[in-house]
């Protein structure tokens, strides 16, 4: 049944949004920089509508997650090397728990942008065989690899980026179906990564780069050293699992504990990793350009996980930090003549042209995410976003997907053959892309003025007290309505339930 919005709970407090782009701003209501903004009255940029983001989703993206190769033998054990045509080119390679998690991701969202009862069948069997394989029960965390049984292959350290993303496909599928198991694990992995006897520096507030595989001794992340904190440790968990979870959290007190991590993260990331308009990738590095990590991906993904958290804030604390330096940062990265995202800062004002397919997409939705509050970037995405289903995905191939590099101009840097995997590797998999559909779903749906509709599959005793305080991703929002569209046929405990939002900011 339709079930109008009464009883959920009341919005959190929310702040601070951008508002300039070089003296073109349109104020949010007085007060609040982050309340809800409505969409301006004038006609969006042709691209700029949901259904093109959910087409793009499910023929551009998702054929060529879903073919056979793709879903592991068994099923849900996701190889981690795949050629550009979807073949498995898994000899020599071992799997990796870290890339399995972001494969989980990409079906979870594929559910809950469609709610094709398929996708979320595979992210069932990926959790499923990444929560029995991929955690070290003995000693903590993640393992590094997997071999081809998915036994752990002995010696790889533990790093804090491939912690988060191992915890990222739980996360997601906590987050679509609140299934206690996937819960518990992110549960451990943050307790983990918090914890002073392991990861967390707490004199410095910061999550360790590393540990080695029986979490004994501190590590360095490859081409790293034990003076020079990497950003990645401090940003990852933040993007890929904290931001998603904390407000789904069962208990109240992990939703504070939660919220409470992402304060310390986010001032950890403008203090110690922040100068001069840019965020560096270690703090070795500061003010070193082309330094690793010290791209736009990296810079503008640490702006957008700064701002989804100050938007959860009270006191919003860094609502004028991101006001004054977010939109000069994201227009340095806009090559305006060619209607596309560069690729790093060579000085304070010179760029590199040409993106990878992950930085190009962050950008994307760090302006769609500032359009919510400030109209000048809406055609700057109508631009992008069109560029980046035109460029980036591959219709030479039934399989699809996107290619991992462009030039300035949109043509592939590399004419990748069959075998190559610069689709699906050790670093490549379904999280950036369907993401990057998602979040511009969700934009596409605010600038129509129309509620959001997003598919959960909830406890079937559950069903209203939990779709009362669904949340829309990682925007903040107001549950519109929401509907019980009865038992799932792969697990019959939970329904599928269309949750409706409106108000996104």
């Amino acid at each position: 049944m339709l079930r109008p919005m009464r009883h959920a709970r009341r919005p959190l407090l929310l702040a601070a949004a951008l508002a300039a782009l070089a003296g073109c701003s349109r104020s949010s209501p007085a007060g609040d920089p982050y309340a809800y903004t409505p969409p301006p009255a004038t006609a969006p940029p042709a691209g700029l509508e949901a259904a093109t983001w959910a087409s793009h989703l499910t023929g551009d993206l998702m054929p060529y997650w879903t073919m056979a190769e793709a879903q592991g033998t068994p099923v849900g054990n996701f190889p981690t090397w795949r050629g550009m045509d979807g073949s498995v080119q898994q000899a020599g390679h071992t799997f990796r728990p870290r890339m399995m998690g972001r494969q989980i991701f990409a079906y979870s969202a594929a559910f809950l942008l469609t709610g094709d009862e398929a996708y979320l069948d595979l992210a069932r069997a990926g959790n499923a065989w990444l929560l029995a394989h991929g955690r070290d029960t003995a000693q903590g965390g993640w393992f590094a690899e997997l071999d081809a049984a998915g036994a752990p292959v002995a010696g790889g350290a533990k790093y804090a980026q491939d912690m988060a993303y191992a915890a990222m496909g739980p996360a997601a599928y906590f987050y679509v179906t609140r299934d206690p198991a996937a819960e518990a694990a992110v549960k451990a992995t943050r307790d983990l990564l918090f914890d002073p006897a392991a990861y967390w520096d707490a004199a410095n507030a910061r999550i360790r780069d590393g540990r080695s595989a029986d979490l004994s001794t501190e590590v360095a992340m490859p081409g790293g050293s034990l003076s020079s904190w990497q950003l990645v440790a401090q940003l990852d968990p933040v993007t890929a699992f904290e931001l998603l979870v904390q407000p789904a959290f069962t208990a109240q007190a992990d939703r504070d504990q939660a919220l409470a991590d992402l304060r310390t993260l986010q001032g950890t990331l403008v203090r110690s990793f922040w100068k001069d308009g840019f965020f560096w990738g270690s703090t070795g590095n500061v003010g070193v350009f082309g330094s690793d990590h010290s791209d736009f991906g990296h810079m503008l993904k640490g702006y957008w996980a700064v701002l989804q958290i100050d938007k959860r804030l009270p006191d919003r604390p860094q609502a004028a930090f991101l006001a004054a330096s977010a939109p000069v940062t994201l227009r340095l990265a806009y090559d305006e003549p060619n209607g596309r995202w560069a690729k790093l800062p060579l000085t304070p004002n010179v760029v590199r042209y040409g993106s990878d397919w992950w930085a190009y997409a962050e950008a994307d939705q760090l302006a769609a995410t500032l359009a919510l509050h400030d109209p000048a970037w809406i055609p700057v995405v109508g631009a992008t976003a069109a560029h980046f289903r035109g460029d980036y995905v591959d219709r030479t191939r039934p399989a699809r997907e996107v290619v991992s590099s462009v030039s300035q101009t949109g043509s592939w840097v590399y004419p990748w053959p069959n075998a190559d995997t610069s689709k699906c590797n050790e670093w490549k998999s379904g999280f950036h892309s369907t993401e990057h559909a998602l979040v511009m779903y969700l934009f596409s749906s605010w600038l129509a003025g129309t509620p959001a509709p997003l598919y959960f599959a909830f406890p079937a005793g559950q069903v209203d007290a939990l779709a009362a305080v669904a949340t829309p991703y990682t925007l903040r929002g107001t549950v519109d309505s929401w509907e019980d569209l009865g038992p799932l046929a792969g697990d019959p405990t939970r329904h599928k339930v269309v949750v409706r939002f409106k108000e996104l900011r």
